[in-house]
């Protein structure tokens, strides 16, 4: 291993003898110009551009894919992703000038590949989301805050309904409440791919 990735391998715990055992460095060197372990690679080099628009658990880090695009394809050729996931392969494939085909079974990875890999008008996307945000916003404020974490809404203001028990016990009401109002403006707007990724992300963020 490289000094730089035993010293940041050390700080998080992680046992460098056992990686050494197991990991010929060197050979992958040598083979793919890199040391795959990819230990010292920050988080935020790990999510770069794109890959950083929602979290995925279990998906590669671009750096790696990276290595191999390079090491075994070339540009314009055409790559396969037979378990595409959150499209991490399908995105650097794309930055490298070559096509990709991704198979993936989950709609909800489907949308996140999508969003991450189409063409946007970004005046027109950041528009909608502020227009978005500021009605969220506006509904947020309505809600009026009583008691012990009880919610009590103004009678002007519509009340959202979901018959979901897991999202019921998984919110409090005030987020819940959030969560749908902002669901059902989606519909409103063009860019709707990216405002249920940004639903997604802030549901995962307003979790009990």
């Amino acid at each position: 291993m490289f000094e730089a990735n035993k010293t940041a391998a050390i700080k998080f715990g992680i046992d460098t003898h056992l990686i050494e055992e197991k990991t010929d460095t060197q050979k992958n060197i040598e083979i793919l110009g890199d040391d795959l372990t990819f230990i010292s690679v920050r988080e935020f080099q790990r999510t770069k551009h794109v890959h950083r628009v929602h979290p995925y658990l279990g998906k590669f880090i671009p750096q790696l894919v990276e290595v191999f695009l390079r090491r075994y394809f070339e540009r314009g050729d055409t790559i396969l992703d037979p378990l595409s996931g959150s499209g991490t392969a399908l995105i650097e494939a794309n930055v490298l000038g070559m096509n990709s085909i991704g198979i993936e079974l989950s709609p909800f990875n489907v949308l996140i590949q999508e969003v991450k890999a189409r063409k946007y008008n970004i005046p027109e996307v950041e528009k909608e989301i502020k227009d978005a945000l500021k009605r969220l916003k506006g509904f947020s404020h309505r809600l009026q805050i009583k008691g012990k974490g009880q919610t009590l809404f103004d009678d002007k203001v519509e009340r959202f309904e979901t018959d979901s028990e897991y999202l019921k016990e998984w919110f409090s009401d005030r987020a819940l409440q959030e969560i749908l109002f902002y669901r059902s403006i989606i519909k409103d707007y063009k860019n709707q791919d990216i405002l249920k990724i940004i639903l997604s992300r802030s549901a995962r963020s307003a979790r009990l």
